[in-house]
């Protein structure tokens, strides 16, 4: 989980609430006292799914939008008392599909590895609420089942450091307003998974070395500030079209330059569910999701406007797509690094074209998340401003996030659940990249199954080359600033610089702790006989422990290939 990385209540519970929905014959409660209720205003705005579902098992129904099992949320104008409802939503591995080849499939269709292996068993799950706020606010957690919270609480990043109080069984948090939002993640430690790894996977029986300790009810806030009026489309302009709850396929968007969904639920129709995306029209080059909008689709551009648009604090949901689910052939698991879809998409992307995100969250995708790609080619020649982008519910792997460019300017995101991957991803081919500043980045969970190389076990790595036979390009080069990084519980280590490890690193019989550069074995490839590489490492610290020089190899766990002798250096 990456930041910058889920019944009654007897005190508070108002016998005369209004029932939203009926799930495994439980009726449930809308709300947790006899005030609370949605409320959008210029101070707070907070919205409703009637037609949430608490299903821990099984999809939903398309209507439905699946609610958490484990929390209630709501929000008030700090200090005034008033709180007000804020859905929780949940996602849960598989979205309760199973391991299907095919939309509609039964169980076990899949043969393959998709990444999902003890989370069922152990009821992993991750629930969300968002809400927009221009005040400072405190948010109320409470647990359905009228149970106290654990009082033991941690906020994650810590360096958050909210006020928080307990108040009949209730959690509350003073949340300060920011331009730039917060995104935090609530953990109680009644609630807590330990993850155990043999070296080659998970383990339940109690051995294996410590790889991750994280929520098995994983809930994270993300109070939003309101988008800037310039990023939310006129409703009744001349060019947007208006779309209406409910299912729809992309010939009621036609050719309107503007998509826009109010609040609602919306599912890309087909029989059974998952059998098509939402592939615009070349004149459509903006797609809002308004708050409370929960859209069941994948968004694919084909437009060549300069620049396109998704905005609007909405969720864009993969729920309904099997794992790796290949646009080009039935939308069946089968890979593809070119048909299999993604949540965002534009394959004939062009030079000079600028993707704009502000505000969507991002839903159980099926696959890598976004792509903008000209056919087969990773253009060079794009960019993206990107800001309170979040990606939750992936549980999926190879569910990576964003994917940089030209001039790329991204902050204030959050993501989880990218997959087996370095957070930090340079690697599958020689690049030339330059002008790469990454600043205040917070990890607030790592874990990985096992150490490897070709997918780096690590916050930061590139893997090997990953088409034909490994030669490297000395002619290229890649340059950049990595800066105030912070790594919360069980980390792997980086592979460069300025960062600290609050709790050590994972280490015994599962070396995913030991950092690599080039190989252990000082195995060379061809073309590595040119490579240079000027690193200086400053402030590494380990469980409070500074690195250096001399204690890199055993404090630092540093294997570094011997080609590259005088060539690094830790201050």
């Amino acid at each position: 989980m990456l930041l910058m990385a889920p019944c009654c209540i007897p005190v508070l519970f108002s016998i005369g609430a209004l029932a939203i929905g009926i799930a495994n014959g439980l009726v449930l409660p809308r709300q947790s006292n006899s005030t609370a209720s949605a409320h959008c205003g210029t101070d707070l705005c907070t919205w409703w799914h009637d037609t949430g579902e608490v299903n821990s098992n099984s999809a939903v129904a398309p209507d439905a939008v699946r609610q958490s099992r484990q929390y209630l949320v709501q929000v008030a104008v700090a200090g005034s008392g008033k709180y007000f409802d804020s859905f929780v939503y949940e996602a849960i591995p598989r979205n309760g599909n199973g391991k299907i080849m095919t939309p509609g499939d039964s169980d076990g269709t899949f043969s393959g590895d998709d990444g999902i292996s003890i989370e069922l068993d152990e009821g992993i799950n991750m629930a969300w609420s968002q809400f927009e706020h221009s005040e400072d606010v405190d948010v109320r957690i409470l647990r359905r089942d009228g149970q106290s919270l654990d009082e033991n609480v941690i906020i994650r990043p810590t360096a958050l450091a909210f006020d928080t109080q307990h108040d009949a069984g209730a959690l509350v948090i003073r949340v300060p307003a920011s331009p730039s939002g917060h995104r935090f993640s609530v953990e109680f430690a009644d609630d807590l998974f330990t993850y155990r790894s043999s070296g080659n996977g998970y383990t339940t029986d109690g051995s294996g070395e410590i790889v991750g300790v994280e929520p098995r009810n994983a809930l994270v806030i993300f109070a939003s500030a309101f988008l800037p009026d310039d990023l939310i489309p006129a409703l009744d302009g001349p060019d947007t079209k208006v779309m209406v709850p409910g299912a729809f396929s992309v010939a009621d968007i036609g050719g309107a330059p503007i998509v826009y969904f109010p609040p609602g639920v919306y599912w890309i129709d087909s029989e059974p569910l998952g059998l098509a995306h939402i592939k615009l029209d070349p004149s459509t080059y903006w797609v809002h999701l308004a708050p409370g909008a929960f859209v069941k689709g994948a968004v694919e551009y084909t437009t060549a406007n300069k620049d396109f648009y998704a905005t609007g604090h909405g969720v864009l949901s993969g729920e309904i797509y099997v794992y790796q689910a290949n646009a080009d052939k039935g939308y069946v698991a089968e890979k593809s690094d070119l048909t299999s879809l993604r949540m965002w998409w534009h394959r004939g992307v062009q030079g000079g074209q600028v993707w704009h995100s502000a505000g969507p969250t991002i839903s159980s995708p099926p696959f890598n998340t976004m792509d903008l790609k000209d056919g087969s080619t990773d253009r060079e020649d794009i960019s993206m401003e990107v800001f309170d982008y979040k990606q939750v519910g992936a549980f999926f792997m190879q569910t990576d996030g964003l994917q940089m460019y030209t001039d790329a300017n991204v902050h204030d995101t959050y993501h989880s659940g990218v997959f087996n991957d370095p957070i930090i991803q340079m690697g599958w081919q020689p690049r030339d990249v330059h002008g790469i500043t990454i600043d205040t980045l917070h990890i607030i969970h790592t874990r990985y199954r096992k150490s490897e190389t070709y997918v780096p076990s690590a916050i930061i790595g590139a893997s090997p080359i990953y088409n034909g036979e490994p030669h490297l390009d000395p002619s290229m080069t890649i340059s950049m600033s990595i800066s105030n990084v912070v790594c919360e519980g069980p980390c792997p280590d980086f592979k460069v610089t300025g960062v600290q490890y609050l709790d050590g690193l994972i280490g015994g019989s599962v070396p995913i702790g030991d950092s690599i550069i080039a190989t252990t074995d000082d195995t060379t490839y061809p073309g590595s006989e040119d490579l240079t590489m000027g690193l200086q490492i400053e402030n590494w610290t380990v469980g409070g422990e500074k690195v250096t020089m001399d204690n890199a190899k055993d404090l630092g766990r540093w294997n570094i290939n011997t080609a590259y002798d005088g060539q690094w250096s830790i201050v």
